[in-house]
C-alpha cells in the first residue's frame, strides 16, 4: 500500500510539473502575421546551429523575427505563413524607439513556444 501510495503522489507531482509547462494562450497578447520563414546555418565555436528567421508584421511594422529553429520529433520545423500569437519577454528602449533587440515568444498552433529575437525592419 505504501508503494502504491508513493509512486500516485510522484505521478501527481510529474502531472502537475507538465502541466505547468503548457503555456497560457492568454498570456500571448500581441498579433502578428508571418508572411514568409527561412532556415540558415550559423556555426561558431565548433556548434552549429539551424536559426529560423520568419518576416512579419507585427504592430503595423514589416518585422523579421529570428531565433533557434523548432524542432518537433528530431525535425527542424519552418513555421507556415499565417497569424500568431506573441507575448513580449524583453523590451530593450533603444533611445532611437527602434524596435531591435526585443524578445517575444510566439505560440504555434500545437502549443510549441518559439523564442524569438527582432533583427532587422523594413518598409
Amino acid at each position: 500500500m505504501n508503494k502504491f501510495l508513493a509512486i500516485s503522489v510522484i505521478l501527481l507531482c510529474v502531472a502537475n510539473v507538465r502541466a505547468a509547462d503548457k503555456p497560457n494562450p492568454t498570456d500571448f497578447t500581441i498579433k502578428a502575421h508571418i508572411s514568409g520563414t527561412r532556415l540558415t546555418t550559423e556555426c561558431g565555436s565548433g556548434v552549429c546551429r539551424s536559426i529560423l528567421y520568419a518576416d512579419s508584421v507585427l504592430n503595423g511594422k514589416k518585422i523579421e523575427l529570428s531565433g533557434i529553429s523548432v524542432i518537433v520529433s528530431k525535425t527542424v520545423m519552418l513555421i507556415v505563413p499565417g497569424d500568431y500569437q506573441l507575448k513580449l519577454i524583453k523590451d530593450i528602449h533603444n533611445s532611437d524607439s527602434t524596435l531591435f533587440n526585443q524578445e517575444y515568444d510566439l505560440l504555434l498552433p500545437d502549443n510549441i513556444v518559439w523564442r524569438c529575437y527582432t533583427t532587422r525592419i523594413s518598409e
